[in-house]
């Protein structure tokens, strides 16, 4: 494993990290985070890029994780998201990366999780025709903001017309509801020492391109045409599962699956506790779903 980085669209250093060498995968998986979050480790477990690069390495396929400006290692101002376009190109500036150094006839997925689902959305239907994606597995998607996430419609129409003025000021206390549906004490207790994690109040640019974001996936997700595997908890308070399984319902792919698991994290890959195999099976299950889409082709 190693990490490098490279420039998005607007000149910016981006953090990726990169699986071990496999001389002749028969996959590349690419790996996108949610908002606030990264691929540095907070300790091992099913969750992390290590965890991840063990087990498909194991069925060769290659992993790589994109770490979106201002996340992680990455340059750029803490989860601050002035247009949510410029995460797609993130993603976008990645893949052509990989393209150019690896032979592109090795069919690529995509694994993204919460927003950057909806960035996973945005781009299929952006650059579908310029790159080519095998399938895309969406876990917990953001395909709606919650309504116990939601601040009132004036304080919404508020907060719009602020963010055109003070768009990094971070007002919206989204991360303290997001810790509190944490089910993983350990994870937790980790990740608040963990310099990696954006820990402040969500950012007045970030909460605007976010919202807009699932407008627009609300109104057009429908021009999303591609193999899904879509993975979301029935519990999950974060982003909404019924708007996943609305998305599911209006993507005209035939190969197309979903799961919907109960008791889980918004996080699906993080475990409850130690004794918690619900992760286990969700890789497995992906793994399954990736080979069944190789076995079509």
């Amino acid at each position: 494993m190693r990490e490098f980085k490279i420039k998005n669209l607007n000149n910016t250093q981006i953090n990726i990290l990169e699986g071990s060498n496999i001389e002749k995968p028969t996959a590349i998986l690419i790996n996108v985070h949610g908002i606030t979050s990264h691929f540095q480790e907070v300790y091992y477990m099913e969750d992390s890029f290590r965890y991840r690069n063990n087990f498909f390495y194991n069925n060769d396929i290659k992993l790589f994780g994109l770490e979106f400006h201002g996340h992680g290692k990455s340059d750029g101002v803490r989860c601050s998201i002035n247009d949510f376009d410029d995460l797609v190109d993130d993603l976008y500036c990645l893949i052509k990366y990989i393209n150019v150094n690896y032979d592109e006839k090795i069919p690529k997925f995509i694994i993204a999780e919460s927003m950057g689902g909806a960035v996973a959305i945005k781009y299929n239907i952006k650059y579908q025709f310029e790159t080519n994606i095998r399938g895309y597995i969406l876990l917990a998607p953001m395909c709606g903001i919650d309504e116990n996430l939601k601040p009132h419609p004036f304080t919404i129409s508020l907060l719009m017309f602020l963010s055109n003025y003070f768009p990094e000021l971070p007002v919206l206390s989204t991360n303290s509801k997001m810790k509190k549906s944490c089910k993983n004490k350990k994870f937790l207790e980790l990740k608040d020492k963990n310099k990696f994690y954006y820990h402040g109040k969500l950012r007045l640019n970030t909460a605007r391109e976010c919202y807009y974001t699932s407008l627009w996936i609300n109104k057009y997700g429908h021009l999303f045409n591609a193999p899904l595997f879509l993975i979301h908890g029935k519990d999950d308070d974060i982003t909404n599962p019924y708007l996943s399984i609305k998305f599911f319902n209006s993507v005209p792919n035939k190969s197309k699956k979903i799961f919907l698991p109960k008791n889980t994290n918004h996080a699906l890959a993080l475990p409850i506790g130690d004794n918690d195999v619900k992760p286990k099976i969700i890789w497995i299950k992906i793994l399954l779903w990736i080979k069944s889409q190789l076995d079509i082709q």
